[in-house]
């Protein structure tokens, strides 16, 4: 009985590492613009590292304030800026890739509420392997750029 259960703690221990858990994952600097009290739309903005070994990839987020969250990207086609919904979003392994403004980002679409100046909102992100993870969205002024600080903002794990 030893012998088995030895062998079974071995084969858990080679599978354990190759699972991807939302500690590998971490979001910092969700934020969103503020945008006019008639709005219909707003978008999000943040940036995901891979701590892990493995790839992971963002395939859904969803929030309370909108009817529609969907993942977009920002590409210039011979000089005209196209916005166009795209299904995931890869996060290479021991990577960082940022949703910023002119390229990906969050589209939260039929708000529901319209973020406001230094209020807050959540953002659930699903990922293929880490599952989800909700994060604080803080909203900026409409002339806020991300100033690039690596400052982990009120992350929660599901």
């Amino acid at each position: 009985m030893l012998k088995v259960l030895i062998t079974l703690f071995a084969i858990i221990g080679l599978v354990i590492p190759t699972v991807v858990t939302a500690k590998n994952i971490e979001i910092t600097q969700p934020w969103s613009k503020a945008v006019p009290p008639t709005s219909n739309v707003a978008a999000a903005f943040l940036s995901i590292i891979n701590h892990g070994n493995i790839d992971d990839t963002l395939i859904a987020v969803h929030s309370p304030i909108a009817q529609v969250a969907e993942l977009h990207t920002l590409n210039n086609n011979n000089g005209l800026m196209q916005m166009r919904q795209v299904k995931a979003i890869n996060i290479t392994a021991n990577q960082q890739q940022q949703l910023a403004p002119g390229g990906f980002h969050v589209m939260l679409v039929n708000l529901t509420e319209v973020p406001t100046l230094n209020s807050h909102f959540p953002l659930t992100l699903t990922f293929k392997h880490a599952g989800d993870i909700t994060v604080s969205v803080a909203v900026k002024p409409a002339t806020y750029t991300s100033n690039g600080h690596n400052e982990q903002q009120n992350v929660l794990h599901h």
